[in-house]
């Protein structure tokens, strides 16, 4: 049973009940709260809790809408992302006008991606032929970044993964470059290394963090407290890395839709 509880001095909360049920959860999804309760938990006490949690529940709506915001800015002329550990702002121009091919274009100040207006293509993208145009520029966009960085990561992983290999002692068999929605690089049990191109929005020494990161689960496949020694000794610099990331993380969120 599900109902929607809207009181002025609590927060709306969508009420979930379930026989099978044994304890209270609280989540926030899509900037909403969602409540799950076994059956005889008095209203009273649910209540209570959701105001004792609302400071932390306010705070991940916050995050959560703002994470809705940025991804819809994304891929827009004038919106920020991260390249290489810079904040550098997306310049959208067309390549009639600035007589580039089109591409990405990493410049000193700016990330600048060149595309043929849609009015010149002689075959409109058959996955969204009914879309506005801005969309269209926007999925456009996109796609000239996902290329991009994929490109850079080939670059960068081809040069520096068999240095770092070689520098700790720990040779995969095969790595794979792809995008993750949530995670940075992964490690199989077969020695096979996975790593998300969009880590090249990371400074590089975050980046060598991560190659260094997935090379110690070569030796422990796990995150014991051998693991975390490994890293240390390989990568001393390796609680910096992850602060960098932690605190950049909501900017590092790259919508997949």
């Amino acid at each position: 049973m599900s109902e929607v509880v809207d009181d002025n001095r609590l927060l709306p909360f969508q009420l979930v009940r379930s026989i099978k049920r044994k304890t209270l959860g609280l989540q926030v999804k899509q900037g909403k709260v969602v409540v799950r309760a076994p059956y005889y938990l008095p209203r009273k006490y649910i209540e209570a809790l959701v105001q004792k949690k609302s400071a932390w529940l306010r705070s991940k709506i916050s995050e959560q809408n703002l994470q809705n915001i940025n991804k819809e800015r994304q891929f827009i002329d004038g919106c920020y992302l991260w390249v290489f550990g810079q904040y550098k702002k997306l310049s959208v121009v067309t390549d009639k006008v600035i007589g580039k091919r089109p591409g990405v274009y990493n410049l000193d100040t700016e990330l600048q991606v060149v595309i043929t207006p849609r009015k010149y293509l002689k075959k409109v993208d058959e996955q969204s032929p009914d879309t506005d145009n801005i969309e269209w520029q926007r999925q456009k966009v996109k796609k000239q970044l996902e290329k991009w960085f994929k490109e850079q990561a080939e670059s960068y992983l081809a040069e520096n993964l068999p240095y770092f290999a070689a520098k700790t002692a720990l040779s995969p068999k095969s790595y794979q470059i792809r995008q993750y929605k949530a995670r940075w690089g992964s490690c199989n049990s077969r020695g096979e290394l996975s790593f998300n191109y969009l880590l090249m929005m990371m400074p590089k020494w975050v980046i060598d963090y991560v190659i260094i990161h997935e090379l110690c689960h070569l030796e422990y496949l796990n995150h014991s407290s051998d693991f975390w020694l490994l890293v240390a000794k390989k990568y001393p610099m390796y609680k910096a890395a992850k602060v960098w990331m932690k605190t950049h993380q909501q900017q590092l969120s790259w919508s997949l839709n």
